[in-house]
């Protein structure tokens, strides 16, 4: 499976949302793709509204728990807004336990998500 089916960006309003259609993140290889792919949002495409889904995740890494934490700081110092949806308890556990919790933004829905990070429609 190739980066482009693993992960899907898509443009809602004047925000971004990539989805991660994989249950686990814990190869190196494919870690350090995705973390090419969401950096190179911000760095490359300007996108300061990222809403990341991954519902579909199960597992993670720590190397994939250290791609969240300098992609929220690079949100943070370009005043732009990061939100993950779609965590499941036992992520969210790991979240708790690392006190990434008190770092990244969470959200319920993407509906939820669009709010937090202030997407508007674009006409």
């Amino acid at each position: 499976m190739g980066l482009t089916e693993r992960i899907v960006v898509q443009n809602v309003y004047d925000a971004t949302v990539a989805s991660i259609n994989d249950s686990s993140l814990i190869d190196p290889q494919y870690i350090e793709e995705l973390r090419g792919a969401l950096f190179d949002l911000i760095d490359k495409q300007d996108r300061r509204k990222l809403i990341l889904d991954i519902s579909k995740v199960k597992h993670l890494s720590s190397a994939a728990l250290a791609v969240l934490i300098p992609l929220q700081e690079k949100y943070t110092k370009a005043k732009g807004k990061l939100v993950l949806v779609g965590v499941c308890d036992t992520i969210m556990r790991l979240f708790t336990i690392t006190k990434l919790d008190k770092m990244l933004t969470f959200a319920a829905s993407e509906d939820e998500a669009l709010s937090k990070v202030g997407a508007v429609r674009k006409d």
